[in-house]
């Protein structure tokens, strides 16, 4: 990497960490969209959560379908259908279409995540990597925290105002990967120009060409194959997957709980949930991810994770202790959502 494609991926990358931010404080709402707004069956609620977090396995697809074809394109393409697709908002009215419409938002929204770590790991030096990712993580969630407030007054005043609110997330979200997509690749086996002239399945169509159907069928095989491979090569990287499989168990379990629990039980208003889900939520990884951001440059990743998975176990106990406590609803999410907006500054 140069100086120069340092600089640019880190101002594109924090200017496009605002667009995430504006993007992410929707995403966050969808399920309490489908609880409050639609009366959506705790089912269907549970139904979507589960296609976010197990949509995050296509992750391993779209790193492939980057590699043979075109980091950009599928940035480009997928972002744009991906965020896009919110703009079928303005014509739903009832759960279900608004979870098939939930369905494509996440299939594609998993290629930012690889596309994200990857230009992470080509550009920016491993030394100052946490410090970017740690102010970037500041910028998207201040970003999150001040929308909440407009997002969470617009629901309060109409719930039926998703119908206009998030096809202008959408497309204003689209601006994450478009800038994404914009960013260079250092010269070498890793670039763009390399990828499409040295792979077997990509084809120098252009960076915005649509990738062909072998390149789109080697990505459906190839993740599982180099997986099998990274495990028995890395016991290492295999125990710590292991580890983090059993924190994602316990994550998706408790996910669907939050919102019909919030909605259904507490019975919280929309400015309720989205200051302790979205505002508080964001804050404290906002104004703490810089700092995780250092500790994960000079402290070992186990160690960290150690401190902050630790810490994020206190989130559901919180939960469940305030009524207890003799906490108002409000009071409760509130206090649960600071405890969680600390530990997930240093999962992140």
């Amino acid at each position: 990497m140069t100086p120069a494609i340092e600089r640019t991926t880190t101002r594109r990358y924090w200017l496009g960490m605002f667009f995430q931010g504006i993007w992410f404080t929707g995403q966050l709402l969808f399920p309490f969209v489908l609880a409050k707004s639609l009366a959506a069956p705790g089912w269907l609620v549970t139904l979507s959560v589960l296609m976010e977090t197990s949509g995050m396995v296509v992750g391993l697809h779209w790193g492939g379908v980057m590699r043979t074809g075109g980091r950009r394109r599928a940035l480009f393409w997928g972002g744009l259908v991906g965020r896009g697709v919110l703009l079928a908002a303005l014509f739903i009215h009832s759960a279900g279409p608004f979870v098939v419409m939930l369905a494509v938002v996440y299939f594609f929204g998993a290629l930012v995540f690889p596309a994200q770590n990857s230009i992470l790991q080509e550009n920016i030096p491993r030394e100052r990597r946490g410090e970017v990712f740690g102010r970037g993580a500041m910028v998207q969630h201040s970003t999150s925290a001040v929308c909440s407030l407009i997002v969470g007054l617009l629901l309060e005043r109409d719930p039926m105002a998703y119908r206009y609110v998030y096809p202008v997330l959408g497309l204003l979200g689209y601006g994450f990967p478009l800038l994404l997509a914009s960013l260079p690749r250092p010269s070498g086996p890793l670039s763009d120009a390399a990828t499409a002239t040295t792979s077997p399945d990509a084809a120098p169509r252009g960076a915005f060409a649509l990738p062909t159907m072998r390149a789109l069928t080697a990505a459906v095989w190839q993740p599982f194959r180099e997986a099998h491979a990274t495990f028995r090569r890395d016991r290492a990287y295999l125990w710590y997957q292991l580890n983090f499989t059993t924190y994602g168990i316990a994550f998706i379990m408790l996910v669907p709980v939050v919102p019909l629990y919030f909605a259904n039980e507490l019975q919280l208003a929309y400015q309720d949930i989205a200051q302790s889900r979205v505002m508080i939520g964001s804050l404290g990884i906002a104004l703490l991810g810089p700092l995780a951001g250092r500790l994960m440059d000079r402290l070992h990743p186990a160690r960290l994770c150690a401190m902050a998975f630790t810490w994020v176990a206190l989130f559901p106990l919180a939960l469940m202790a305030g009524p207890l406590l003799g906490l108002s609803a409000a009071q409760t999410a509130y206090a649960a959502f600071v405890i969680y907006s600390i530990g997930m500054a240093g999962v992140n």
